[in-house]
């Protein structure tokens, strides 16, 4: 767990005002719930690259997953490109203003408050939407927040709603009885950033490609080979393509539509010329690769559709465990996303050939599947079945 993984959320009975109080810019990420750390050290190390400091960063802000509020130090529009460049974050907003909601008048004071506050990029929109995202229990939906909040910056800067071509998108959430008030820099996920020609029914989002390598520790200029050995859409090993120019990259899949369409999605992004990829599965890894090859393995195992309903999951997890303990370099790092959390812990405490360095969950696709970082032990020896 990350030092900051247990902040004290906001609350109504604590300062929203406090938390917005800054000296310097402020901006709100949104990711999957589960890389909060991620999207900090991502955060710092851009800011760090281009000269600017970073004077907080606050996890969680509001007690839900997937939020990071960070405040810098320098130049506002410097601080703006970094965020918009970040690989680990869905969309960036920038908070400006945060109130309380009283009981029974909440629309009423969204829309005192919305009349009289000053946005910045409302000053020269023609057309401009709000949008929301409500959490908690209310008697009113987002679809009210929207109409209340719409009306209220019509009257006051007299331009027009227009939800599909505006120049404004301000924010009204609303998180219990927290409204914070913004509004989101980004108009295209930056998530979406890969051009998909094939799209299976579950691909990983961008953002936690990116969490994988980054828990695989590889450094920006990272040399040596690694492998997924599920590669699906190419999701994994087109992100390493684009964040590390030192790895040789490859990848297999059982399915040979997915290989095929990996290679497709590779070159669509300019790298397929980076990836090798074949079709194999993967728990015959040893027969294709030599022992030792791979500094890093980073994959998502499928969870029991492609490889039949009936799969036995224990010695599939460890024929898993034992091929790519042999194809691991010594000291090798195995990042594994796992939907049977307790059916894997107990593979890997039985085939003894690992280290686990790390345990998290991470939100994918409204499910929440375990992240295992193992190093290999050099000197174990996996059972023979």
């Amino acid at each position: 767990m990350d030092a900051n993984d247990t902040n004290e959320p906001v609350t109504a009975g604590q300062g929203i005002a406090a938390l917005l109080a800054s000296a310097g810019p402020l901006l709100f990420f949104t990711t999957n719930p589960g890389l909060e750390g991620v999207v900090e050290r991502e955060w710092m190390m851009r800011a760090e690259v281009v000269g600017c400091g970073v004077k907080r960063v606050v996890k969680k802000p509001f007690g839900y997953g997937g939020q990071i509020l960070v405040e810098g130090a320098g130049d506002r529009a410097a601080l703006e490109e970094i965020a918009l460049s970040m690989r680990s974050v869905h969309h960036v907003q920038v908070p400006v203003h945060g109130f309380v909601l009283p009981a029974g008048d909440e629309l009423g004071r969204i829309g005192r408050e919305l009349e009289e506050l000053a946005l910045e990029p409302m000053e020269a929109a023609g057309r401009f939407r709000v949008t929301t995202r409500r959490t908690g229990e209310h008697a009113f939906s987002s679809m009210d927040v929207q109409r209340v909040a719409g009306a209220a910056l019509v009257r006051r800067y007299g331009c027009a709603v227009d939800l599909q071509c505006f120049d404004a998108n301000v924010r009204v959430d609303i998180y219990e009885q927290v409204c914070l008030v913004g509004w989101q820099l980004t108009e295209r996920a930056l998530s979406k950033r890969f051009h998909r020609v094939f799209q299976p029914r579950a691909a990983l989002k961008a953002p936690v490609a990116y969490g994988l390598l980054q828990w695989a520790r590889l450094a920006p200029d990272a040399a040596g080979s690694l492998l997924d050995p599920f590669c699906g859409s190419g999701t994994i090993l087109i992100e390493a393509a684009q964040v590390y120019p030192g790895l040789e990259l490859h990848g297999c899949d059982k399915d040979d539509r997915a290989v095929q369409g990996a290679r497709a999605n590779a070159e669509a992004e300019g790298v397929g010329g980076r990836l090798e990829l074949r079709r194999a599965d993967a728990r015959g890894l040893s027969s294709l690769y030599a022992a030792g090859r791979f500094r890093a393995i980073i994959t998502n195992p499928p969870y029991g559709i492609r490889f039949g309903q009936h799969l036995n999951f224990a010695r599939f997890y460890r024929d898993i465990l034992r091929e790519c303990w042999t194809v691991l370099a010594d000291e090798g790092i195995m990042v594994v996303v796992v939907f049977k959390r307790k059916v894997f812990y107990r593979a890997l405490m039985q085939s003894g050939l690992f280290k686990m360095l790390e345990e998290r969950v991470v939100e994918t696709g409204d499910v929440y599947p375990g992240v295992y970082v193992l190093e290999k032990i050099a000197a174990a020896q996996p059972a023979i079945e």
